[in-house]
């Protein structure tokens, strides 16, 4: 959908007016006295196609304008290709090939080239295909090509630097319930395909953690082949010479195994009804609904194109001048029947409205949609200025050599007409009134709509069982499942042996009855995306459920609080509750904490599973206490606990494994605690304390744990 209605009208309608000669003859009171020459004919250069040998496909165009040379390979590959229980392999390959060098040069080298040349190569794998490019100057376009052609071919997928990525990726699954109107878009996704549809399935944490270097590898050698890409180069070259320069650099690569067409992955009968979301921190509510749509090959594209722009293209679309406008009930409202070059897009409507405004919010949209498919069909006049605006817009989607190349390049990819553009203008100014109603009339079906409702569960005006059957859905992000411990006689035995071992190490089951509380001030160095922070931390937990940290950062202090009656954290900028991930986090502190774990053993109040190895210098024990599962790493030879690894957070809030070091053990009131305690986050440096002062069963202030006003 090419879209930019009355902004494009307006500046050329105010550039065309200051170009106007001046004279006395020529001059107009009123808008709509303006006479507007015609404009000239807009030509779509035609690339030249190149095949080679090996079946790689090439698409060039000259562009002489500056002296730079852009490439862009588009691969048959995509996440869709994703097995089902390792969601992410195809985005983490597609990121690592760049990032985790190559045979002949390591990521930082590469780094190190590109940057002394002022040139770039990047790769990453998207939903239905995977794409590399790279940008340079023209003296530098052979240097550049031979390391672009090596990064295609020979990448080395670096642990690190898989770890690095992974650490990414779970980062962003973090977050992917921060946002309403994106959890909407993915939840709608899910309505209209499936939940299981390779174009809707999310990434897991799980999954990730699944995915080794031996699977890119895989993935890459079965998809990455000269004859299942398309490229593309554009920039100051000529043709000739560059085609002979990419085939000496490609010419050897041996064809692979094509990648076959992918079909069907999605469902074909509508779900109707309404699908809930509860979100109770935004005072909104997102709302999508539709059903599935087209694909671009469709006999009606031109007329949908035109039927799109009428209800929802710009300021003059029904969908803004009735529901934003005249009703008020959004401030971003949008709709159009989608299409997709190999599958079908969705027929979609959405917006935001008040809480309080969610039930005339669907009405009015489910309204515009009956009435432009049934009641009320696009008039002669919205269809005229529909196609008045497309075609004004339309030099502006083609207006660069790189945004030809790339139109181009899909076309190829997708198995389109290479002369798709060049048509384009004829196939607008061809359609019909009758067209354009016959699209809403044959294309769009309001009571197949899934409605999806992302929101507070109180205030809204009607109840959403009003527009259909609600399903309430879970978005719940899975914890990484934990590594299978076989749970017999023999190892719960052996479980509560090394607890009871370690409880003897420490100090003793009389020394741990008498435990109530440990204050400890420590200086610690974080590792924090490259950087080392000095930090000071101020802890105080009482047994069983409070703890309170006092943590001093160069820019200020925070203070965070646990207890019984919630949690919350305090800043220079106020007191804030802590709830969700951020108050389990800070909770699981309090009974991770070793000599609460110890003394809890002591009462019963643990489950204790050995998790081996047997017989190593360190044999592991998985504990669960009150809803945490953790494992303590315990020396064979003292029964000291010189380590704790659980599922925890780095500090952009990316989930993975925690792994406490535990040495300089002294003893403390009968208890013998650790003062230096290294962590490690996905195997990376995290945090290094180092204890000041230890206090056993010092007086605790209750006032600690409540929230100052």
């Amino acid at each position: 959908m090419f879209e930019r209605p009355t902004t494009v009208r307006l500046a050329v309608a105010v550039t065309i007016c200051l170009l106007l000669p001046l004279a006395a003859g020529a001059q107009v009171t009123r808008p709509e006295e303006i006479e507007f020459p015609e404009l000239p004919p807009f030509d779509v250069p035609q690339p030249v196609r190149v095949e080679l040998d090996n079946g790689m496909i090439l698409i060039l165009v000259e562009d002489h304008e500056l002296p730079l040379i852009d490439a862009v390979a588009r691969i048959r590959t995509g996440q869709r290709h994703d097995p089902s229980d390792q969601v992410g392999l195809a985005s983490l390959t597609g990121d690592v090939m760049r990032t985790g060098g190559t045979e002949s040069m390591s990521a930082d080298e590469i780094d190190k080239f590109l940057e002394g040349r002022a040139a770039s190569i990047e790769t990453g794998i998207g939903l239905d295909s995977g794409t590399a490019s790279m940008s340079c100057l023209k003296e530098d376009f052979s240097d550049v090509l031979g390391l672009f052609a090596e990064v295609l071919r020979h990448p080395v997928f670096d642990e690190d630097r898989i770890a690095v990525t992974k650490n990414q990726i779970n980062a962003a699954i973090a977050r992917q319930n921060d946002d309403s109107q994106a959890i909407a878009s993915r939840e709608f996704g899910k309505a209209i395909l499936g939940a299981d549809s390779p174009y809707t399935v999310i990434e897991t944490y799980t999954g990730i953690a699944g995915i080794t270097r031996d699977d890119l590898i895989g993935f890459h050698g079965r998809y990455v082949h000269p004859n299942n890409i398309v490229l593309g180069l554009v920039g100051d070259f000529d043709t000739e010479t560059v085609v002979a320069q990419v085939t000496e650099t490609f010419g050897d690569w041996p064809k692979g195994s094509a990648t076959e067409p992918f079909e069907g992955g999605y469902r074909t009968e509508s779900a109707p009804g309404v699908y809930y979301v509860e979100k109770n921190d935004v005072t909104q509510s997102s709302i999508y609904m539709g059903h599935l749509g087209v694909r671009r090959d469709d006999p009606d594209y031109y007329a949908i194109e035109v039927f799109n722009e009428v209800l929802g293209g710009g300021f003059v679309s029904r969908l803004f001048t009735r529901v934003r406008s005249q009703k008020g009930l959004a401030y971003n409202v949008r709709g159009w029947l989608g299409s997709n070059w190999d599958r079908p897009g969705y027929f979609q409507l959405y917006m935001t409205t008040k809480t309080e405004t969610t039930g005339a919010a669907i009405e009015a949209l489910i309204l515009e949609a009956r009435n432009i498919a049934q009641d009320e069909l696009p008039t002669a006049e919205e269809v005229d200025r529909a196609k008045e605006a497309i075609l004004a817009s339309f030099v502006f989607t083609s207006d660069t050599a790189s945004e030809i190349l790339g139109q181009q390049l899909t076309y190829e990819y997708f198995g389109y007409p290479l002369d798709r553009l060049a048509r384009y203008v004829a196939g607008i100014e061809a359609v019909t009134l009758e067209q354009v109603q016959a699209v809403g009339q044959g294309h769009v079906d309001p009571d197949q709509f899934s409605i999806v409702v992302v929101g507070p569960a109180e205030g809204r005006d009607r109840p959403l069982e009003d527009f259909g059957e609600v399903t309430v859905l879970d978005i719940s992000i899975p914890e990484l499942e934990a590594p299978d411990v076989e749970v017999t006689e023999e190892t719960m035995a052996r479980g509560a042996e090394l607890l009871a071992g370690a409880v003897a190490a420490h100090g003793g089951a009389e020394a741990f009855a008498g435990f109530e509380s440990v204050s400890q001030k420590a200086s610690a160095v974080a590792f924090a995306q490259g950087a080392e922070i000095s930090v000071t931390i101020d802890q105080v937990v009482v047994y069983a459920d409070r703890m309170r940290q006092t943590i001093a950062l160069p820019q200020g202090t925070m203070i965070q609080v646990a207890g019984p009656d919630g949690a919350f954290m305090q800043t220079p900028m106020g007191t804030q509750p802590l709830t969700g991930d951020r108050r389990e986090s800070l909770e699981g502190g309090i009974h991770r904490t070793l000599p609460v774990v110890l003394r809890a053993a002591t009462e019963g109040l643990t489950q204790a599973v050995a998790a081996g190895p047997s017989g190593e210098a360190v044999e592991y024990v998985q504990v669960e206490l009150s809803g945490q599962t953790f494992r303590l790493g315990i020396d064979s030879e003292s029964g000291l606990v010189v380590q704790l690894v659980y599922r925890g957070s780095d500090f952009t809030g990316s989930p993975g494994e925690v792994r406490q070091l535990y040495s300089d053990f002294r003893e403390v009131e009968g208890l013998i605690l650790p003062f230096r305690i290294d962590a490690t986050f996905e195997g990376g440096p995290f945090m290094n304390s180092t204890i000041d002062e230890a206090v056993v069963n010092a007086e605790v202030d209750p006032s600690q744990f409540v929230a100052q006003e």
